[in-house]
């Protein structure tokens, strides 16, 4: 059975939650219309940005994954919204960060491969 539901996950990494509300006017349309939803996060500790995108794609914190900085890269363990959307049958895809590439897919980064 094919998956139906589509999502569309917009991160914006470093942005206080009171400036993309005013600055983000096209986004906020989306909100407005109805076609999207604001969840306001709290974030892990630490917050760097491989912490966070490594908790917020597999649910678990920073110290059962094993990202704790920005320097730590490795495919992780933990089953990962990627992995699970494609064992559902459904498709997935990203426009990141090299980070998500290494944590979900394969270590090490390849630029011509990923």
């Amino acid at each position: 059975m094919a998956l139906t539901t589509k999502l569309l996950l917009i991160i914006l990494d470093g942005v206080p939650y009171r400036n993309w509300r005013r600055l983000m006017g096209n986004l906020e349309g989306w909100v407005q219309s109805g076609e999207a939803r604001i969840w306001k996060m709290r974030s892990v500790l630490p917050s760097t940005s491989a912490c966070c995108y490594a908790s917020i794609h597999t649910g678990v914190a920073p110290q059962v994954h094993g990202i704790l900085t920005n320097e730590n890269r490795f495919r992780v363990e933990q089953p990962d919204i990627f992995s699970e959307v494609s064992k559902a049958g459904g498709k997935t895809g990203a426009v990141t960060h090299s980070y998500w590439s290494e944590f979900f897919r394969a270590y090490p980064f390849d630029l011509v491969e990923d």
